[in-house]
């Protein structure tokens, strides 16, 4: 087949989505595939070589590259590089790749592609509206609260002190649409100072800031592949919490596959995973993340329709764990979308 690797594009995630483009490129041409690395940054121009991409995927982009006009991708999207393309394997992370808008550019060329469709990418993309399906579906997640930023700030003190009244105990700050915990914070002792500057970093990211409960207990991850969840793996970051830096820092997270966990626990965190890639459309593939707090209650925290994919990334290693080797889950991917 003739494949087109999508990776970097115009997002915080753009050096990890390169590391992982490289690894799938590697992948589909050991098993005899024409593959061409598409970056959407470049606009018309977005053919890669392999030996052009150079990345540290510990080290965010730069605001040169954050700041390109969403105009490059239709430029990419329409121009020669996705003659004769049989398939394009999307792998760009966050914004403008991952959100349902380059999948959208791709289906009115009618390109086909890998992952899931227009409007489950936007849902699980969207963390509050991702939630809001998951608790109309009885599937357990953190209590929320959101705040919108007024005039380019969260200044309204009234209702920084309703959200810590509202949501006592530790508190989660994230962006409402980025991933790789970028613009994310912990609270364990809330305040309106604290609350307020931790909202005007995730606010660099979004306008719409979600406010988490914060459960405390174990960090597991669970990757649904087709109709099936693979094992679950629990991650441990060495100190602190399993932020950017320790993401794609080597040394800085354990991770235990497959989790320690009861046959009863694991069962039901499986299922649950499959219930979420359900309820909100997804396809082929996705990893499903979890809370699981001290009495063994799992909570969903999301669901991410293009997870993280060098040969050492999470998907990767339960699937590894479950028999499939990197080359043979790029080619599933690609026969399941």
């Amino acid at each position: 087949m003739n494949i087109a690797v999508i990776c970097g594009g115009i997002s915080p995630e753009r050096n990890v989505s390169l590391v992982g483009g490289l690894a799938a490129t590697n992948a589909l041409e050991s098993l005899g595939h024409t593959v061409r690395i598409i970056d959407p940054a470049f606009g018309a121009d977005c053919i890669r070589m392999k030996d052009q991409i150079e990345i540290d995927p510990s080290v965010l982009p730069s605001e040169e590259i954050l700041g390109l006009p969403k105009k490059r991708l239709l430029e990419c999207v329409m121009s020669s590089a996705f003659d004769g393309i049989d398939i394009a394997f999307m792998l760009i992370h966050g914004t403008n790749g991952e959100d349902g808008i380059f999948q959208a550019l791709l289906e009115a060329r009618g390109i086909r592609y890998t992952g899931s469709k227009v409007l489950s990418s936007a849902l699980c993309m969207d963390k509050v509206a991702s939630k809001m399906m998951m608790s109309a579906t009885n599937i357990m997640t953190p209590p929320w609260a959101i705040a919108v930023k007024s005039k380019g700030h969260f200044s309204d003190s009234d209702m920084l002190h309703e959200i810590i009244e509202d949501l006592p105990g530790s508190l989660v700050i994230k962006p409402n649409n980025q991933g790789s915990t970028v613009g994310m914070s912990i609270l364990h002792k809330p305040n309106v100072e604290s609350l307020q500057k931790a909202l005007e970093e995730a606010g660099q990211y979004a306008d719409m800031i979600l406010i988490e409960s914060y459960i405390e207990g174990r960090e597991l991850t669970v990757a649904v592949l087709g109709d099936e969840a693979l094992p679950i793996i629990e991650i441990v970051p060495d100190g602190g919490f399993y932020d950017y830096k320790h993401k794609y820092t080597k040394g800085e997270t354990q991770y235990h596959c497959p989790a320690d966990l009861s046959g009863d626990i694991t069962e039901f965190v499986q299922n649950l995973a499959i219930s979420a890639h359900k309820v909100l459309g997804c396809t082929a593939y996705s990893r499903v993340d979890f809370r699981l707090d001290e009495e063994n209650v799992p909570y969903c925290l999301e669901v991410n329709t293009i997870p993280g994919f060098s040969a050492t990334s999470l998907v990767p290693m339960a699937a590894r764990e479950h028999g499939i080797e990197f080359p043979e889950l790029c080619e599933r991917i690609i026969e399941l979308s």
